[in-house]
């Protein structure tokens, strides 16, 4: 693939299936999640979004992109959390507070290649919903350089070899 966007989520794809494989289903996030009642994934999840790029100039028409990744790690909810519940069922309940954790470990501070620079956290949150997923949603910082437009154009630089001048009086 040619594109570094693809790339990056390739990587990131292989990255999370090889690290966290408590995950059962990696995809782009395409609102898998967002409409009907029956979301076409397998739970746990992570839905992937390269988003929010910014581009500036490094010279020579090349150009330093640096922008989110954002992850939706969802669950079903299986058992309660409430105190009176047992013991094991809580820890069940709240079992995916650990799958981000490892999530996150499999991220922070990797770096997708040569090319990308490291994941760095920014933001995670948790949308509330009425049905039964849970949806905790963490954000990723990542910066790298496009020299794919970079001027190809080589400078000779000319010798020029000085005339002897003869003076006749």
């Amino acid at each position: 693939m040619n594109s570094p966007f693809a790339n990056l989520f390739l990587a990131i794809q292989q990255r999370i299936a090889d690290q966290v494989t408590s995950i059962t289903f990696i995809d782009q996030d395409l609102g898998q999640l967002s409409s009907g009642t029956n979301p076409a994934v397998s739970w746990p999840c992570v839905l992937i979004d390269i988003e929010d790029f910014k581009f500036s100039e490094l010279g020579g028409n090349a150009q330093l992109s640096e922008g989110i990744i954002s992850l939706k790690l969802g669950f079903t909810t299986t058992s309660s959390s409430e105190e009176a519940t047992p013991l094991t069922y809580r820890q069940n309940a709240i079992a995916f507070y650990d799958i981000e954790w490892n999530l996150h470990k499999a991220l922070q501070g990797w770096s997708p290649g040569n090319d990308f620079g490291y994941f760095t956290r920014i933001h995670t949150f948790t949308e509330h919903r009425a049905d039964a997923i849970r949806l905790r949603h963490i954000s990723y910082r990542i910066a790298f350089e496009d020299y794919s437009t970079a001027n190809t154009e080589t400078l000779v630089v000319a010798t020029i070899e000085p005339q002897l001048q003869f003076i006749t009086t």
